[in-house]
């Protein structure tokens, strides 16, 4: 066969493989192509916009505390209990998941989220009427896009009697208990404390004594959590007498966390006498 002849039979086939293609491709979708003869990508549907049906929301890893839908309903109604007992105190529990990065100078991502609120409320609830609190969270983890809530309120009677808030330092004896505010290992050492302590140091130095620090907590968050917590505090405690020259190999820290209450952890006076480090002298 001829290259001339081969070459009719090509243009042949190609017009005929281009007639039956344009004769069944007559649904876009077919190939791509829109009624103007434009070739579309394929087209996605966007993601479903985030809801945000809640009071106080968050996510995951991020600091930023967003009310939602349903807060200034809560809002109110915060204000109008504020108004009608004014006396009584409000706790913040700012949420977190485990493996949150905590924020500088706060103990987790719960502290840190529970100031967030407390900023939506003051100066309508006074600052000093507000105790920010955490709360570490069991359930499964929420995606990183997904809002989840990231506070809950409650409402405390606080105690009467004209007692006024108890002594962050109270001497028994042998026995020094160190208390801590609200739920936070403190950062400070009061000067009552400092200068008891300094004391202490001076006499280790002199005696065979050895020093004993439990660690304790109220119930605000969970069981492991406050163990660790109550250690910290004792070390706290036990740091601060090394620096001042006690002896270290005689000192021992551990922690009780929250199974050990002096108080009701019902009220705020009672969870502020249950944050505690107790410092004793043994021979």
């Amino acid at each position: 066969m001829s290259t001339f002849l081969k070459a009719i039979l090509f243009v042949v086939a190609w017009l005929v493989f281009a007639f039956a293609t344009f004769t069944f491709c007559i649904e876009p979708e077919c190939c791509g192509v829109r009624g103007d003869g434009i070739v579309d990508e394929e087209i996605i549907d966007p993601p479903p916009a985030v809801s945000n049906d809640y009071a106080i929301v968050s996510r995951l890893n991020d600091q930023e505390v967003l009310d939602g839908a349903l807060w200034p309903a809560l809002r109110d109604q915060l204000l109008g209990e504020y108004r009608e007992n004014p006396d009584q105190e409000l706790d913040i529990y700012g949420h977190y998941y485990a493996g949150e990065p905590a924020p500088e100078g706060f103990e987790n991502m719960g502290f840190y989220r529970a100031e967030e609120i407390k900023k939506l409320l003051v100066p309508d609830i006074p600052a000093d009427k507000i105790v920010t609190l955490s709360r570490r969270l069991d359930t499964a983890k929420p995606g990183a896009d997904e809002l989840w809530v990231a506070g809950t309120f409650n409402w405390q009677e606080v105690d009467g009697g004209g007692g006024g808030p108890a002594p962050i330092i109270e001497l028994d004896s042998n026995e020094i208990i160190i208390r801590f505010p609200f739920d936070a290992d403190t950062k400070q050492v009061a000067p009552a404390v400092d200068s008891y302590l300094g004391k202490l140091a001076e006499r280790l130095k002199l005696t065979d004594e050895n020093v004993s620090i439990t660690g304790h907590t109220d119930n605000v968050d969970t069981d492991a959590y406050n163990l660790r917590l109550g250690q910290r505090r004792a070390d706290f405690v036990r740091d601060i007498l090394v620096r001042k020259g006690a002896p270290a190999d005689r000192i021992t820290t551990k922690s009780d966390g929250e199974s050990n209450p002096t108080a009701t952890n019902g009220t705020s006076a009672g969870r502020q006498l249950n944050r505690r480090a107790v410092v004793r002298l043994n021979e």
